[in-house]
């Protein structure tokens, strides 16, 4: 489920509580619809039919089937971030961190099949007004990983283990990039999962080389 991340129940009136309801309510449906059917081919009707809203209704909160894209997207990757911040912010050592930074990811990937085909809808298929401002976002995104990666890898080095931060970084989020793609394009034969031990054997077993 799609969650606004601004949301705090406790400071909300009603009026304003069934507003956030029925605006992660559409989020919930847009995202269903958009990843059965693409961008292209969902329509307002067919969301508002699977939120069980008039189509008024969505227009109320978002002005046009673009901006409910950007925003389906944006909060997906908003609470993938969210949950790997929480999971890193415990004061781990870095092999453990590497651990969760690995099987949190490529566990998603395995997990949200549809989103990640919207993600690879913005590159096979421009949207007017729609894919300069996700591919931003995501650029936002790829920037923040990469700073987590590196942090990790230099956490490494400074408990005397050699090699640079920024290659090893570069290395791990390309291999879980490429499971990633592959996966969604059926060329994988195993889940993304199946792979984690591996990745792990090869950065803590050669970390130090």
């Amino acid at each position: 489920m799609i969650q606004n991340m601004n949301h705090n129940s406790s400071s909300m009136t009603r009026k304003e509580r069934e507003s956030a309801f029925r605006r992660d309510a559409i989020l919930d449906a847009a995202r269903d619809v958009f990843e059965k059917e693409g961008f292209f081919n969902a329509t307002m009707a067919q969301i508002a039919a699977k939120a069980e809203f008039g189509v008024g209704t969505l227009y109320q909160f978002f002005a046009s089937k673009q901006m409910l894209y950007t925003e389906v997207i944006k909060s997906g990757l908003d609470a993938f971030m969210l949950s790997l911040r929480n999971l890193l912010s415990r004061k781990n050592p870095w092999q453990d961190k590497l651990t969760i930074y690995v099987e949190f990811n490529l566990g998603w990937i395995e997990n949200n099949p549809g989103f990640h085909r919207l993600i690879y809808e913005i590159y096979s298929a421009p949207i007017p007004d729609v894919t300069q401002r996700i591919l931003g976002y995501i650029r936002e995104i790829h920037a923040e990983n990469f700073r987590i990666t590196r942090e990790i890898f230099m956490e490494a080095c400074r408990e005397g283990y050699l090699g640079d931060p920024e290659l090893k970084s570069i290395m791990l989020m390309g291999i879980i990039h490429t499971i990633a793609q592959t996966y969604f394009l059926g060329i994988l034969e195993k889940a993304p999962a199946e792979f984690i031990a591996g990745i792990l054997e090869e950065f803590l077993g050669r970390v130090s080389s």
